[in-house]
């Protein structure tokens, strides 16, 4: 894979034992001149038991930085890129904390935030959850939200139908999620989900998704299965660069375990997203077929388990060409 960057960002847990580190990186090369890597760490580790009775409670903190390169012509062809990154490279970074909260086994909690930027453009997110375990242990219901702010250069452009519209250039907005699982017996679990995401440059977004998981026993293998939708339709205004947008995916996948500490995974996704553009109502249609394979190996020592995994997928589109990533990782428990 070109242009791959096998950098690393160390995150210090301040007095926190830490008992898990993922760290992973990747990159992804179109045919089109478009390259991407990723470097990404992950550390979790037990906070001081803050509560008596069964309670665990984490503090996870993660870090990322992701790089763009493309040729001049794509760059060329979208105005933010050609203006902000003469030099054809965007570099994304990427930090979170968060405080996991678990009361009996059957409860949990979540807090926490984040912020990105790519020297231009900024966001700050605020983010919490909460679920709970019902029916014995087989039915779990959770709620998820969050408010983020994002802070961009203020501009006007002329859109194609030659009407003013303006870049804003702070946008609000706000996510609020509901969640379902269910273990139907030892080999069958289900899920699915809803989200509705409220912003102040777009109209609202609804996404749905829901899964089914089958464990098969007789050649300890499993089928996963899901599938998706999502409607982002409302009024369009000159404060709104898109049009108004619905998608769908739904994907298959198979995994085996090879040895005992070896598992292999193929996986299969359709996506596809309708766009009714924002300059003269356009229909315009973008799709993707993407292919996986990945393989695992957890090694497992006195006092530490670490598994190691690496995929590859090939994406095909009907627009913007095709394309390959590849993905390594290393999570550490101690």
């Amino acid at each position: 894979m070109k242009k791959i960057i096998l950098s690393a960002i160390v995150i210090s847990a301040c007095q926190v034992s830490a008992h898990e580190l993922d760290q992973r990186i990747g990159g992804y090369q179109s045919e089109e001149g478009e390259s991407r890597s990723m470097a990404r760490l992950t550390g979790r580790g037990n906070l001081p038991a803050m509560l008596s009775g069964d309670v665990t409670s984490d503090l996870v903190l993660s870090g990322s930085i992701e790089t763009l390169r493309s040729d001049a012509a794509a760059f060329d062809d979208n105005a933010y890129m050609k203006e902000n990154f003469p030099g054809h490279v965007r570099y994304e970074r990427n930090v979170g904390v968060d405080s996991e909260w678990t009361f009996a086994k059957r409860t949990d909690f979540a807090v926490g935030g984040g912020m990105s930027g790519d020297g231009v453009t900024k966001s700050k997110t605020k983010r919490g959850s909460v679920g709970q375990w019902f029916l014995g242990d087989q039915l779990r219901l959770g709620f998820a939200g969050s408010a983020t702010e994002t802070t961009r250069p203020a501009a006007q452009i002329l859109d194609t139908d030659y009407t003013r519209l303006d870049i804003r250039p702070d946008v609000r907005s706000t996510s609020t999620g509901v969640s379902a699982k269910a273990i139907l017996n030892p080999t069958t679990i289900v899920n699915a989900d809803y989200t509705q995401v409220r912003s102040t440059d777009r109209p609202a977004l609804h996404a749905w998704n829901a899964g089914v998981r089958e464990h098969i026993v007789s050649c300890d293998c499993a089928v996963h299965g899901d599938v998706g939708r999502v409607i982002n339709i409302g009024a369009i205004n000159t404060n709104m660069t898109d049009g108004e947008l619905t998608g769908t995916q739904w994907g298959l996948a198979y995994l085996q375990t090879l040895w005992a500490e070896g598992h292999f995974r193929l996986g299969y996704r359709f996506a596809r997203e309708d766009e009714y553009t924002r300059a003269y109502g356009d229909h315009l249609v973008f799709g993707s077929d993407s292919y996986t394979a990945a393989i695992s190996h957890e090694i497992s020592g006195e006092t530490t388990k670490t598994l190691i995994d690496v995929a590859a997928t090939r994406y095909i589109r009907n627009k913007n060409g095709t394309g390959t990533a590849l993905e390594m990782g290393a999570a550490v428990k101690f």
